[in-house]
């Protein structure tokens, strides 16, 4: 008998060594928690022009849109802890999911997920109609500061990093304007497209997709971003006062269950993820999408680094222009 239980384990153990060498043997689904067309899921598109390769095994796409991502998060959260599904979504909006609500967390588990990397950084910007005589922020502020109508700003979601830029751009500056969250990026910038709002603050590399009807006139960053697409001043040089660097960091996430489930597969999907940020299939599909500029590979740790600071140094000071007591 006890020669029998031996035999077992060493089965289990062997087979478990085995299953995990060969991960992946069945395609990997990518939660995309907005409709299709979107950062997410051109974002998910670029990196798996050279992961699937990669893995050996082609990646699937399931869009899961609504409430602020939660919808799309709480799918993955009911999946199995095996590798096989994994998500795509902002770094700052899981970040302030977690900080802003404990009952999302138990209802939708964002505490309770593991980084697999980024592949893009893409800052939020202030975008305006093509048609409109702003063409640099600082205008387009002045404006906004003794304007006696309300401006409206149209932003992603609710809780999206473009709500918080627009919060925080309101409050530094004094500027008569309010910010309107849609329930998806393209929604937000379509609303600018057909002139239904004043402005748009959002992700610089999605928004450059309209450039044919709409303009970034100032970016969320520290120094000029790209000025290949839009030659515009960081909102700081505009405003004159200090605004905080704001980026929709594209990453992909998975149950923190699977990194004691399927270790060995987490830590595939890691190191090939970032071997795929340097495969011509994804540099070719990131230049064909505008988005070549935008990429930007975080490690796990490094992804976990950006959250723990925007957590201590940014948040605090703005958690209140974003959940109101």
């Amino acid at each position: 008998m006890r020669r029998l239980v031996v035999v077992l384990i060493a089965c289990f153990v062997f087979g478990s060594v085995a299953y995990a060498a060969d991960f992946p043997t069945k395609p990997i689904t990518i939660i995309v928690p907005a409709k299709p067309g979107g950062g997410f899921d051109i974002t998910s598109r670029v990196a798996a022009a050279g992961w699937e390769k990669l893995l050996g095994q082609p990646m699937t796409f399931a869009y899961i849109p609504g409430a602020s991502t939660m919808i799309g998060q709480s799918r993955m959260m009911n999946s199995p802890a095996d590798g096989y599904t994994i998500i795509m979504t902002s770094i700052l909006m899981h970040a302030m999911s977690v900080a802003t609500s404990e009952e999302n967390n138990k209802m939708c588990g964002w505490d309770k997920v593991a980084f697999v990397g980024n592949l893009v950084a893409d800052p939020d910007v202030l975008m305006v109609h093509k048609d409109s005589q702003w063409t640099h922020a600082k205008d387009w502020l002045a404006h906004a500061k003794k304007s006696k109508k309300t401006l409206t700003v149209s932003t992603p979601y609710p809780l999206s990093v473009g709500q918080l830029a627009t919060n925080v751009l309101i409050r530094e500056t004094g500027i008569n304007a309010k910010g309107v969250p849609f329930n998806s990026g393209s929604k937000s910038r379509n609303a600018l497209a057909g002139k239904h709002v004043d402005a748009c603050i959002g992700p610089y590399c999605s928004a450059s997709v309209k450039k044919a009807f709409i303009r970034g006139i100032g970016s969320f960053t520290k120094k000029k971003a790209y000025p290949g697409i839009w030659d515009m001043p960081t909102m700081t040089e505009a405003a004159g006062v200090p605004v905080a660097a704001l980026y929709d960091s594209y990453c992909f996430m998975i149950k923190e269950e699977t990194l004691k489930k399927a270790p060995e597969a987490y830590k595939k999907l890691v190191a090939t993820l970032k071997q795929a940020a340097e495969t011509k299939e994804t540099k070719e599909m990131a230049k064909k999408t505008g988005m070549e500029n935008f990429i930007e590979y975080w490690s796990p740790e490094e992804c976990d680094a950006y959250v723990d600071d925007f957590r201590k140094n940014v948040w605090p000071k703005y958690v209140d222009v974003m959940v109101k007591k």
